[in-house]
């Protein structure tokens, strides 16, 4: 194999496949990254045999060929190195990078050894707007669980539904749901899929200069998000998501609505002496169009802040985990958000207060008085 790639093009290609490469594995193969040149084209790939991606970048072929090479050094390499474009030539399982100024011999492993990635089904079941789908993602992979006790909570329920789709996300403690629409009927489907996948997913879509949409396929145990000449492919996770509607609250007694920028800001205040706190608490109180914030830490010392807001219903005191608060306050985008509180016991709801179509549930702490 022979092939001269530009430094830019060689580093967003590794940049892009090389967070799934096996860190752990006792696979050797599987620390590598696969380059293959065929066809006067030079395709990257990396596995973890759960996860697998799949990019495809512009250069100069001049000898067809493939090789695997440990995926750390190789990036290393080419990102610190500032010339304009890197050769690289392999014979047997050695390859050669050469560019004006610095040259390195890497040792790598047979590309028969590497696991097939697996292509994406030819018949999409959707195509969705990467900004819906990235803003959808980054609101709900906040509440997965991060354990696998339960291997079904520690991933995103998709659920396709004609022109709908909608994202969630539950560690039991705490569950986030979007909904959003698609350009066509996707049919019906209940998919649970790995967060960490979908973690991916979104950095992906953050980091890409490709095409508007993104294309998801679907065969057997499998699911493949395309965008552009990128593909990610995932095992599914088997098993049912739990009825998460019954969580969501069908009324509230309480409800305050006020500027986004300052709650967080009083959140992460108290958040400061809840660190030292039993499960992270904080108190949150609504009464008469303002809303506090505190914390006591017995031996460090309390916070306490006061934000300004419009507010219904009678009085309520909730304590709420201080960090699962501050997710989803940090993810939110509009100026407003709305909290709806029943009482003490029961779960609380924060979403925003233009966007219908995001809901975020807290189940309450213990009121310590």
């Amino acid at each position: 194999m022979k092939i001269t790639l530009l430094q830019s093009n060689f580093a967003k290609a590794l940049n892009q496949i090389s967070r799934i490469v096996g860190a752990r594995t006792t696979l050797p193969v599987l620390s590598n990254v696969l380059i293959t040149a065929e066809k006067g084209k030079i395709k990257f790939s990396a596995t973890d045999l759960e996860v697998g991606i799949l990019t495809q970048t512009i250069g100069k072929v001049e000898e067809d060929g493939k090789i695997t090479l440990p995926a750390r050094l190789l990036s290393d390499f080419v990102v610190n190195n500032k010339d304009e474009s890197i050769e690289l030539s392999c014979e047997n399982t050695e390859a050669v990078l050469k560019s004006e100024r610095f040259e390195a011999k890497i040792q790598g492993i047979s590309a028969d050894e590497f696991p097939t990635v697996p292509e994406p089904a030819k018949d999409e079941i959707a195509k969705i707007s990467r900004t819906k789908l990235a803003d959808a993602l980054k609101k709900t992979n906040i509440a997965p669980a991060t354990d696998e006790t339960r291997p079904v909570l520690a991933g995103i329920y998709f659920q396709f539904e004609g022109s709908a789709l909608t994202l969630a996300a539950t560690d039991s403690y705490r569950l986030a749901e979007k909904k959003i629409s698609l350009e066509s009927d996707s049919g019906e489907h209940k998919l649970v899929v790995p967060a960490r996948t979908m973690a991916e997913v979104l950095r992906l879509l953050s980091s890409n200069d490709g095409p508007d949409n993104v294309a998801i396929s679907v065969k057997e145990n499998q699911i493949a998000f395309k965008l552009g000449e990128t593909y990610i492919v995932s095992r599914l996770i088997e098993g049912s998501f739990p009825p998460y509607q019954q969580l969501i609250p069908a009324s509230h007694k309480t409800t305050a609505e006020i500027k986004l920028a300052e709650l967080l800001s009083a959140v992460k205040m108290s958040s400061l002496f809840a660190r030292d706190a039993a499960n992270n608490n904080i108190k949150v109180t609504i009464d008469k169009n303002n809303v506090t914030i505190a914390s006591v830490a017995s031996e460090i010392g309390s916070a306490k802040s006061v934000v300004e807001g419009t507010t219904t219903g009678e009085k309520v005191e909730v304590a709420f985990n201080a960090r699962y608060l501050l997710d989803v306050l940090n993810v939110l985008s509009d100026e407003n958000v709305m909290l709806n509180f029943n009482d003490s016991t029961q779960a609380g709801v924060v979403k925003p207060a233009k966007d219908e179509g995001y809901v975020y549930i807290l189940m309450p702490l213990k009121l310590d008085n």
